[in-house]
């Protein structure tokens, strides 16, 4: 069963809080549910530092410093929707915010928008740790917008912890490294660094709609989540 955003959001603010990381988030068609997921808990702000909402091609490139040639799927490249821009939106948000860690998400909410190798309900999302990316991509087919948005966001956090739980035990190695480059890399500089580590794959579960407004079904097993892990003592935000 797909966990709720709120959930998925508390688990990794708790791990953000106990590790001292700061987070920011990069999204185009999820359209800011990711950090208000985030932000709705108390005390965001001592691990949350920033998000963008970079609707269009130009403001990914602008904003992000996402190349606008991977845009182009007539000259060879995999167009907006793609594990190459969705880790590049994740790369920029973390360059750009001096962030640990961060999130970026692309994607088709619908109606419109498909094309003839992209459906509705196709999203791209991009997890940048301390050095490392990893991209992983689910279809959810034709839902409603808003129900395919909330999707969008909701997988976006879950792959988050998945990557955090993958990369995390990496982090010291990767920290001490970046400590020793004091030069700030471009998003296509770093973006080449990282294309022989970065880590794509498509989402394991079977997800997908049964039908306009449905929940979307997962196969995958279910994580058991202990009552300890979603507790937070009373803090100032």
């Amino acid at each position: 069963m797909v966990q709720d955003s709120s959930v998925l959001a508390s688990l990794l603010a708790r791990r953000l809080k106990q590790a001292n990381l700061f987070i920011s988030t990069a999204e185009s068609c999820s359209g800011g549910m990711v950090s208000s997921a985030l932000t709705d808990i108390q005390g965001a702000s001592n691990w949350y530092r920033q998000g963008w909402i970079t609707y269009s091609n130009e403001s990914k490139t602008e904003q992000l410093g996402v190349p606008e040639e991977l845009f182009i799927e007539e000259e060879g490249y995999a167009g907006a929707v793609s594990s190459e821009v969705a880790s590049a939106m994740a790369l920029g948000a973390a360059i750009k915010s001096g962030s640990d860690i961060a999130i970026g998400v692309t994607g088709i909410a619908g109606p419109t928008g498909s094309t003839e190798t992209k459906e509705v309900g196709l999203v791209w999302v991009g997890i940048y740790i301390e050095g490392e990316v990893i991209t992983k991509s689910a279809e959810f087919g034709h839902g409603n917008r808003h129900s395919n948005k909330e999707a969008f966001s909701t997988f976006a956090l879950r792959v988050a912890l998945e990557a955090w739980d993958e990369l995390r035990g990496e982090i010291d190695d990767l920290q001490e490294d970046q400590e020793n480059n004091d030069e700030k890399p471009t998003v296509p500089d770093a973006l080449k660094q990282l294309s022989d580590n970065s880590k794509e794959g498509e989402w394991v579960g079977d997800v997908s709609w049964t039908g306009e407004g449905d929940e979307p079904k997962d196969e995958s097993e279910e994580t058991v989540i202990p009552e300890s892990e979603i507790s937070w003592d009373d803090e100032e935000q």
